[in-house]
């Protein structure tokens, strides 16, 4: 199969859906498959780039376009690739805000359908719109409405054969005909051979990687039900954080140095994928700012549950499950209002390949449908 992927922007470790798109290639790649990915607008460049990328040592061919460059001229360069690439399928991996700065990319459906060729669209929606679930005000409700104008201006131009999210409450929320759940897996790859683990049994290692929100005063509860642990096994609770923690981060990190004392909050800024891999390896908990709705699309947990590491989630356990009974690192989920007790471990998983196949599965199964002699039996509960 040959398939080209479409995302905003291709700087390693700078864009989360540009790196999802840069190792999903590279996995399917591995199993034979022929893949490029196109970043649209791309805001860390100047020039047009075409070349390759890596990830796990495999190369993939890249086409990035800069986000200064007029838009209607990056399409056609786009267009001339993908018609020279000649694939069975474009994945567009949507985030509004990836391909205009205000979430608000009017004109992207109709410089979409200028794209001709002999493929099918598929579209993964990384996000959907502001405010679809917790609280918004007036002005993000009105930018929501306007996103979920342009998600059904996108789905009506371009007639997608295959959508794919990655939680239910953005499958329920799209209200496509057929929308297929896929998995995220980690953006960080597990570092082979794995870092010794050095003794620290009168210490417990909490990482957090990603953005910190506004949401400080949850934060705070999570730092506590930390401390609580601590307390009850007589260990010292060490944090240490990992990336540039967004807007929030130095009141976010006021707060733990309060908590958990001075020198045992470790800044260690941004990190390489191998360096932050080995961090994990080496931790004993990590802490997500997302909650039990919205975790399944935050790249930074995935990555610390493939890691094997419990996750401490923002919010109290639900009392209604939305990640369903399959979901593989369920009980490696923490809540603020649970128990303090031991936090146990697990070992690493790969999960990429599991997804890779998922969302292989996802496109041929669209393939059979196309083909009428292929007989299909369908199953009811």
């Amino acid at each position: 199969m040959k398939i080209v992927f479409l995302c905003g922007s291709l700087e390693p470790g700078r864009d989360g859906v540009g790196d999802y798109s840069r190792r999903l290639a590279s996995e399917l790649i591995r199993k034979q498959h022929e893949v490029a990915i196109v970043a649209l607008n791309d805001r860390r460049i100047t020039a047009v780039y075409q070349g390759s990328q890596a990830s796990n040592e495999i190369k993939i061919p890249v086409l990035r376009l800069p986000a200064a460059m007029d838009e209607r001229k990056r399409f056609d360069y786009a267009g001339d690739f993908i018609k020279q690439f000649g694939p069975d399928w474009v994945s567009l991996q949507y985030v509004p805000f990836s391909f205009e700065k205000r979430g608000l990319p009017f004109s992207f459906s109709n410089h979409l359908k200028r794209i001709d060729g002999n493929f099918r669209w598929h579209i993964m929606f990384h996000e959907l719109w502001v405010g679809l679930y917790g609280y918004s005000n007036f002005k993000l409700k009105m930018l929501g409405l306007l996103q979920k104008l342009i998600i059904k201006q996108m789905l009506s131009a371009i007639k997608p054969e295959s959508v794919t999210t990655s939680i239910g409450i953005y499958k329920k929320s799209l209200g496509w005909k057929d929308v297929n759940l896929i998995p995220l897996f980690s953006n960080i790859p597990i570092v082979t051979p794995h870092p010794v683990q050095s003794d620290r049994s009168g210490n417990i290692t909490a990482i957090h990687f990603g953005t910190f929100t506004s949401s400080l005063e949850d934060y705070k509860r999570q730092i506590d039900f930390l401390s609580a642990i601590g307390e009850k096994t007589g260990k010292t609770v060490c944090l240490q954080v990992i990336g540039d923690g967004g807007a929030y981060k130095e009141k976010a990190l006021e707060i733990s140095r309060q908590l958990l004392g001075k020198e045992n909050v470790v800044d260690c800024g941004f990190q390489s994928e191998e360096s932050v891999s080995g961090y994990m390896l080496k931790a004993d908990v990590g802490i997500s700012r997302a909650d039990y709705a919205l975790f399944g699309k935050s790249g930074s947990s995935m990555a610390m549950l493939e890691h094997g590491l419990p996750v401490l989630l923002r919010g109290d356990r639900p009392e209604d499950d939305m990640i369903g009974q399959d979901f593989p690192f369920k009980e490696q989920l923490l809540y603020i209002d649970d128990a303090p007790k031991d936090l146990k471990k697990n070992e690493p998983v790969y999960f990429l390949n599991q997804v890779s196949d998922i969302f292989l599965d996802s496109l041929q199964e669209k393939d059979k449908e196309q083909d009428p002699n292929t007989l299909i039996l369908v199953t009811r509960p």
